[in-house]
């Protein structure tokens, strides 16, 4: 675990069951409606029993993976933790509450000849994201064929809805295990550099150390995108195109664009990439496909950017002097495996950015199925507009569907819905606590976390202010720092969020683009001012206004 944490009322020495937003978070940026939890949660709890049930470590059935406190969803970081100690002897990963070190899980080293049994146990854990890479084309297309068949389908009858319905769950599956399993690998090679460094550096330091070994990592979805973005743009930057670009009107773009070259290189930019989104796992959300704006706001701040028009992306910085950096801090004993450790970091980075891609065409397909069933109970007043129904959880909509929620329920739907929206709306006022143990809050205590190395200065953008203003050559803040983001990266100077890891997709795409960034700041980001100059320094961990 990256962090220090306060826990006001736990007792010294109190174990219990520890729950942590930051694994999922790639996946759950802030506060998630009933529909989007209850469909992750699905996915989360259905993918971790095969990732393990596959590794041979007989997970308990029906175990509680997730849980949603103050909207947001809390990943169970002690059930995989305590299963990896039991069954692979694994060191669970050190967790510091109150300034006391603890394991999340009880664990012994094992003897000799146990270390040889569970040896094979840990070679099955450490194998096991090398074979989902191996397999994620497959489990790609197989999501992609999905979701073209949802796109496909013009009218939604109930037969139609029903059917969907049923293919959802499993669809999910295979793109969740693999991410589950570089999620797991990336926090597990993290903590053992950063043990490796421990009494070397400061933790702050340590982090920097390994993320700089990882500028060059390559082959991530969020890469290929800002290609693309950038080829689009090659496209756009005539005056008759710029023009169109300032007036805004982006959704007739079809029919609008003015260029034939343009309009081919949109509708390319969509079919690769337009069941993406920002802040995707948030289902009520809109795809890119569906709304461009966003698209097209990046579009026209890259090609203002300083007047330099359509650009390149930046070269790809060089890993060796990181990693040579590295290795002079490691004990001479662990640096050979040190070098190994950045080599399976860097193809976890790999996986979850292709494993993420592939579920964003679950989630996206998914969208559209429960705005085919929003559609059907608007046909009796039921719901009154489509976005109503992701108020509703997916057990909650397939009663919608199957006649047990019928007309006769008119008043008890409606009080529902009304209910529920004004509950959504404290929500997004409330404050989480990154962790919590059992039910007891925890509030990190570190300001913020070296992500990219660099400086940069710029008047900062927030992120949910993205569809008003391109933010040219500001610094982006956010919440948390998503995959939909790498949209920004052409224009933006630097970046700063609330939370998020280094271990975050968009965290290693922002890298090989050079783009300082520093997550985690917590509390302290929320008294940033909106539009104030703003100076971030990555490597000291510092952001100024």
């Amino acid at each position: 675990m990256l962090f220090d944490y306060v826990a006001p009322t736990l007792q010294p020495g109190h174990t219990g069951t520890v729950w942590s937003q930051f694994p999922l978070q790639p996946l759950t940026p802030g506060v998630l409606t009933p529909f989007s939890y209850s469909v992750l949660a699905e996915f989360v709890n259905r993918g971790w029993y095969v990732y393990y049930d596959r590794l041979g470590f007989e997970p308990a059935p029906r175990s509680q993976l997730v849980r949603r406190h103050k909207g947001r969803v809390y990943f169970n970081v002690s059930l995989p933790a305590q299963l990896e100690a039991d069954r692979a002897g694994l060191e669970p990963l050190p967790l510091q509450i109150n300034q006391q070190r603890q394991p999340l899980a009880a664990w012994e080293k094992p003897g000799f000849l146990a270390n040889l049994k569970l040896g094979r146990a840990q070679k099955k854990i450490d194998d096991f994201p090398a074979e989902q890479s191996r397999q994620m084309d497959a489990i790609t297309e197989k999501t992609r064929a999905w979701y073209l068949k949802t796109q496909a389908i013009v009218r939604w009858g109930q037969a139609e809805v029903l059917q969907i319905m049923e293919e959802i769950e499993r669809m999910g599956l295979e793109s969740m295990v693999a991410y589950l399993a570089a999620r797991q690998s990336l926090a597990r090679h993290y903590a053992r550099l950063l043990a490796e460094l421990t009494g070397q550096v400061p933790l702050a330091e340590g982090l920097l150390l390994i993320n700089n070994a990882l500028c060059d990592v390559d082959g991530l979805v969020e890469l290929a995108i800002g290609d693309a973005l950038l080829n689009t743009a090659g496209a756009m930057a005539e005056p008759a195109q710029l023009s169109w670009l300032k007036e805004g009107d982006f959704a007739k773009w079809r029919g609008t664009l003015p260029s034939k070259e343009a309009i081919e290189r949109v509708n390319a930019f969509m079919g690769a990439y337009g069941h993406r989104a920002l802040n995707e796992g948030e289902m009520a959300r809109p795809r890119w496909a569906e709304d461009a704006s966003l698209l097209m706001r990046g579009i026209l701040a890259h090609l203002e950017k300083d007047g330099e028009g359509p650009g390149r992306p930046p070269a790809r910085s060089a890993a060796n002097d990181g990693m040579q950096a590295l290795l002079e801090k490691l004990p001479s004993s662990a640096r050979k495996q040190g070098q190994q450790i950045i080599q399976k970091i860097g193809d976890s980075h790999r996986l979850q950015s292709h494993a993420l891609h592939s579920l964003a065409y679950v989630l996206a397909g998914t969208r559209a199925w429960a705005l085919a069933a929003a559609r059907e109970a608007m046909v009796d007043q039921r719901l009154q507009s489509e976005d109503e129904v992701f108020l509703f959880e997916l057990e909650e909509i397939k009663q919608l569907m199957t006649g047990e929620w019928n007309i006769s329920s008119l008043e008890q739907i409606r009080a529902e819905v009304a209910r529920r929206q004004a509950e959504q709306a404290a929500l997004q006022q409330e404050t989480a606590p990154d962790l919590l143990v059992d039910d007891e809050e925890g509030y990190r205590t570190q300001p913020g976390l070296p992500a990219v190395v660099g400086q940069a200065v710029g008047p900062l953008c927030d992120g949910e202010m993205l569809q008003a203003n391109g933010c040219r050559d500001a610094i982006v803040g956010a919440e948390l720092l998503d995959s939909g983001y790498v949209l920004t990266l052409p224009f933006a100077t630097g970046f700063v969020a609330a939370a998020g890891t280094p271990l975050d997709p968009f965290i290693t795409a922002a890298r090989a683009w050079q783009r300082p960034v520093l997550v985690g700041l917590g509390k302290s980001y929320s008294q940033l001012v909106e539009g104030a100059q703003t100076t971030i320094n990555a490597d000291a961990a510092t952001v100024e206004q």
